[in-house]
């Protein structure tokens, strides 16, 4: 058989063969690109043609571009957006707990598995399973799903920010305070209950500005801060003028044009970043996956600096232990993971697959987890010490002192800024970070989308420019409700659904049949024919992937249905969203679920045999075998003519739990 270079397979076609029909087995008659098989791997170009016509794979240019890829995928608005609320919602140091075990034994590990699952086959989430289990195609095709419907929510948030980016720009140029700062005296404003900060003259007195309002209601209302008026009455204007009238799922409104131009932007923003596929994305993250870290730190620092931040550190980090006998508190916990690290999204095994074959994926996932860890306990920092200023000056506790919510860190954070010296620079500074935070995680998410398209029409890999532009213009246009006046309600379900009970369903299929089909010591020899002795997986990491993650996540997974509750808006915890809002939650659970057992099922039903056993088997049995040798080569390779389309029971469990331990 002939054996060819890693960096060979980017201009040349790769040998195929059929694993559960020998007669059809092919071998092409590809030569090395450089003719030097022990060659590293060389930057690759875009997506082209092979020699033989055949449109091949791209790859990343350097290693520093899919780590920087990684941490901007899994490094986003899900550390300083969406942590810091669930985290604020579900208890403070309670939530930390279930988040922290959750992550040590399933974030972790399966972060691993995905990124070596993906380079190793070099394929994307759905044709990985081709050469691994046909039978769990669908769970590729369920986390395209997912990944299409965050994408589309995701980019809201971008909108947001892009909003406040722009509104405090405008003011800083016309020299006026930032937009939020005096909202009170808006016309949109709820006069009767909005109360605001206020600073004495800066050349008298450039120490902290003295807050002058407190917990006593206006008139029987409840205050709100001027920034939470702001968020509620511009930013998703969601109150008609000056009133409590709100538009719900049930009155949408109008579209917001504001936001419109916003979602407009942010989509072309997106489609640039895609229009090159992973070269160009992979230069972007340059900027999108560092300067974050910067302001964010910043920020810490300014918090922990404002009277009474001790006290809202002592509510993120001291549990409530009551709310650790919550189910909700740790399927939060497992949700919030699987989001904030981009795992069971098909986003990492897409990254991983663009991989040279002898990448050391293990130092890499490692660096990426432990960044996405700090990034979410930093935002968390932040944000609580921020909330224990605003709860000292508000004379309440820190678990009522502003709404929990997907709209918390757009009025805490803001509200903040005004606090600072110069806030307009640090609010501009404040939203560009959150900002490429969202760009980084979406173009993931959309990578993943049109690696799956390509991947499954390979003529489109040439056209890809065009597939990102369609692409990107179908999700705005699904995007537009979303910016209704009611549109938040809409954001919430998505949010809860399409990236919560879903993503743990399609989660425990993928940990499962990698590692008790695929087979879990197979998996490791993959591994060590990657990375040598580094491959050697310990104790730890094997038992979490056999074990504990498949038992983690199904008994949270049960537990959430069994005491399971509609969505509601967080503003009013006791009112549930409408039955028919509650139903397309469950339509978009169900679409990314179902897709698990259709593909199944159709590769049973294309699978040789006569019997349903003789099926079932046979779609166990990948199409195609890798054959590594020489470290840093791949070689599709053609199975023994002594195996048939009917194999014996102890080659079946050979593949299965071992893997052809004769052709490695």
């Amino acid at each position: 058989m002939r054996m060819f270079n890693r960096a060979s397979i980017n201009i040349t076609s790769e040998a195929q063969v059929d694993f559960r029909d020998p007669a059809r087995a092919t071998q092409s008659d590809a030569q090395p690109a450089n003719g030097d098989a022990s060659t590293d791997v060389t930057d690759t170009k875009q997506d082209s043609k092979s020699n033989d016509g055949k449109p091949v794979r791209a790859q990343w240019n350097n290693k520093a571009e899919f780590l920087l890829s990684c941490i901007s995928l899994s490094v986003g608005l899900g550390n300083v957006w969406r942590f810091p609320y669930v985290a604020y919602a579900n208890g403070g140091g309670a939530f930390l707990i279930p988040y922290i075990i959750v992550l040590l034994l399933v974030g972790k590990p399966m972060y691993f598995m995905e990124i070596a699952f993906g380079q190793y086959h070099s394929q994307g989430p759905v044709k990985v399973w081709k050469r691994s289990v046909p039978f769990a195609k669908g769970v590729g095709v369920a986390q395209v799903a997912v990944c299409f419907f965050v994408a589309i929510f995701y980019v809201i948030l971008m909108s947001w920010t892009m909003f406040y980016f722009w509104t405090t720009l405008i003011a800083a140029i016309k020299s006026e305070p930032v937009p939020w700062a005096d909202f009170c005296n808006h016309e949109y404003a709820f006069k009767e209950s909005c109360v605001s900060f206020s600073a004495a003259d800066e050349k008298e007195i450039p120490a902290l500005p003295v807050v002058v309002f407190t917990n006593v209601s206006t008139d029987g209302f409840k205050p709100q801060s001027a920034a939470q008026q702001y968020f509620d009455r511009v930013v998703l204007n969601k109150y008609k003028k000056g009133t409590l009238e709100r538009y719900t799922l049930s009155n949408m409104g109008d579209v917001n044009l504001g936001m419109l131009g916003c979602l407009a932007g942010s989509w072309l923003l997106v489609c640039l970043s895609l229009l090159k596929g992973v070269k160009s994305s992979g230069k972007v993250v340059y900027i999108t996956s560092t300067m974050p870290f910067i302001v964010l730190f910043i920020l810490l620092g300014r918090g922990a600096s404002l009277e009474g931040a001790v006290e809202g550190i002592k509510y993120f980090v001291i549990p409530q232990f009551d709310k650790l006998l919550v189910i909700d508190t740790w399927r939060a916990a497992a949700e919030q993971m699987f989001f904030s690290l981009s795992v069971a999204y098909g986003s990492l095994t897409m990254l991983g697959s663009y991989n040279q074959f002898n990448n050391n994926c293990y130092q890499d996932g490692l660096i990426v987890s432990v960044m996405d860890s700090l990034t979410s306990i930093t935002s968390g920092l932040a944000m609580f010490s921020v909330l224990g200023y605003l709860a000292g000056r508000l004379d309440v506790g820190v678990e009522s002192v502003v709404s929990s919510g997907p709209g918390l860190a757009f009025v805490t954070f803001p509200e903040a800024l005004t606090q600072m010296p110069v806030p307009h620079l640090w609010g501009i500074l404040f939203f560009i970070m959150l900002y490429t935070l969202g760009l980084g995680s979406e173009i993931g998410l959309l990578e993943s989308v049109l690696t799956f398209v390509c991947d499954r029409y390979p003529v489109l890999r040439t056209k890809r420019p065009y597939v990102a532009a369609v692409g990107c213009t179908i999700c705005f246009l699904i995007g537009i409700p979303f910016i209704t006046q009611g549109g938040e309600e809409l954001f919430n379900i998505f949010n809860d659904y399409a990236a919560g009970l879903s993503v743990l369903f399609i989660a425990i299929f993928e940990v499962s049949c990698i590692m008790w089909i695929y087979g879990a010591k197979r998996f490791v020899n993959n591994l060590q024919k990657m990375l040598g002795d580094k491959g050697k997986m310990g104790v730890y990491i094997r038992t979490a992937w056999i074990v504990l993650s498949p038992a983690i996540l199904i008994f949270i997974l049960v537990m959430s249905v069994i005491v399971y509750k509609p969505s509601h808006d967080p503003e009013r915890p006791t009112e549930t969203i409408p039955a028919w809002g509650d139903a397309l939650g469950w339509v978009l659970v169900v679409i990314a679920a179902i897709q698990i057992p259709i593909w199944a099922g159709v590769e049973v039903y294309k699978a040789k045999g006569i019997t349903f056993k003789e099926k079932l088997y046979q779609s166990l049995w990948p199409d195609e075998i890798m054959v590594p040798e020489h470290g840093n080569t791949v070689e599709m390779a053609a199975i023994d003519s002594e195996r048939n389309a009917y194999p014996s029971n102890g080659e079946k469990a050979a593949y299965v739990n071992t893997g052809y331990t004769k052709d490695e």
